[in-house]
């Protein structure tokens, strides 16, 4: 997706006349932290915000990126703002592996809005990110993709093959749909990458259709782990 309207899921903090929706088309975002589960839409929502403004959009991961490459880019930020009078938005992925030295290098930048901070977590960022930057920035949490929003999903991922210079007319059964909505864990990630696997394994019928069914839909996914109470009802699928 290159725009919100194209963005499937999150309707409950991006529902019409919301606060991040108005923000983002706005062009004014503001600190944020944008936590939740694997592929459910946070990295894709930073390169729509990187469409809508005219802020340069700085990527980083807390993991990956030394002190000094964040210094770096702290030092970058202001240049910028001085010679351009254009603000930086710094992304830093994975922010609960935060370092305390690399957070007494952003806070300062944070507080005096040489950069505007959008962070990313999987984890609860009220446990596992600094309060330091929990107290400067609006959470977000964002959740697990409904079996509705992974059928647009679907939908997408064949209009996508359909309109490809070499085009694949891909048809997929409502056993297959139901499967990989199911077991895909409202991940749209894990979801795209078993159904595009199945595209490419599977071989076009005598009428130039590939057919995903059931069967191929079960070899592409990897069953989740399913946890049941003692009546045999399930507690949990991650």
């Amino acid at each position: 997706p290159k725009n919100l309207d194209e963005f499937v899921g999150q309707e409950s903090i991006l529902a019409n006349n919301s606060l991040l929706r108005n923000a983002i088309l706005d062009d004014k975002v503001g600190n944020i932290i944008f936590s939740g589960p694997p592929g459910v839409g946070k990295t894709t929502l930073i390169e729509i915000i990187s469409s809508n403004t005219r802020s340069a959009l700085v990527k980083l991961n807390a993991v990956l990126s030394s002190i000094k490459e964040l210094r770096n880019e702290i030092s970058n930020a202001k240049e910028r703002l001085i010679s351009t009078n254009r603000k930086t938005i710094l992304f830093i992925d994975e922010v609960h592996r935060f370092t305390a030295v690399q957070q007494d290098a952003l806070l300062p930048s944070i507080e005096n809005g040489t950069i505007t901070f959008i962070g990313a977590t999987t984890e609860n960022p009220f446990f596992a990110v600094n309060k330091a930057l929990i107290s400067r920035a609006r959470v977000f949490s964002l959740l697990p993709l409904s079996e509705n929003d992974l059928q647009k999903i679907i939908e997408k991922v064949i209009n996508y093959y359909a309109c490809l210079q070499d085009s694949k007319t891909i048809k997929i059964t409502q056993e297959a749909i139901t499967h990989l909505t199911k077991f895909s864990g409202g991940d749209a990630r894990n979801l795209i990458n078993a159904l595009e696997f199945g595209i490419s394994i599977t071989k076009e019928n005598k009428d130039k259709l590939i057919v995903i069914d059931l069967q191929i839909a079960e070899d592409s996914i990897q069953k989740k782990n399913i946890v049941y109470d003692k009546s045999g009802s399930i507690l949990l699928v991650c």
